[in-house]
């Protein structure tokens, strides 16, 4: 958590909003496109998307990708890889601040807290009995 927000090389938070240094170019339409009482189609959007100017908009509390593994961290809306907030990213980073609530009285055991999401993809079936001639 504490890389997350801003222990880390970069000095950076991943959670837009927290602290002084977050992304700002965050890869997200809502954040991206003013809100102007215009209505836009998907295309009508994409002139925000590729502009150099901060998001009209903040996402606040949205954690993006990140860094790559070098802590290099490119602050472009363009490029998902690192500034797309995903929701899987965000659920994993909801389950961290529940683990370390430290409130006991909840009942939540951070080693099982997954325990009842089922599998993305079915189990696939066991290999086939050896062949017997």
């Amino acid at each position: 958590m504490d890389y997350i927000l801003g222990k880390n090389p970069r000095k950076m938070s991943y959670v837009v909003g927290f602290g002084n240094h977050y992304p700002k170019h965050v890869h997200h339409r809502g954040a991206s496109i003013p809100k102007n009482k215009i209505r836009y189609n998907c295309k009508g959007g994409w002139k925000w998307r590729d502009s150099k100017k901060p998001n009209p908009n903040t996402l606040v509390g949205a954690m993006v990708a990140g860094p790559d593994k070098h802590d290099g961290f490119h602050d472009v809306r363009t490029n998902y890889n690192y500034t797309e907030p995903t929701l899987a990213g965000n659920a994993g980073l909801v389950a961290a601040l529940v683990a370390l609530s430290g409130d006991k009285s909840t009942g939540i055991d951070k080693n099982t807290i997954f325990s009842a999401v089922p599998p993305m993809f079915p189990t696939p079936p066991p290999p086939p009995a050896p062949w017997k001639p």
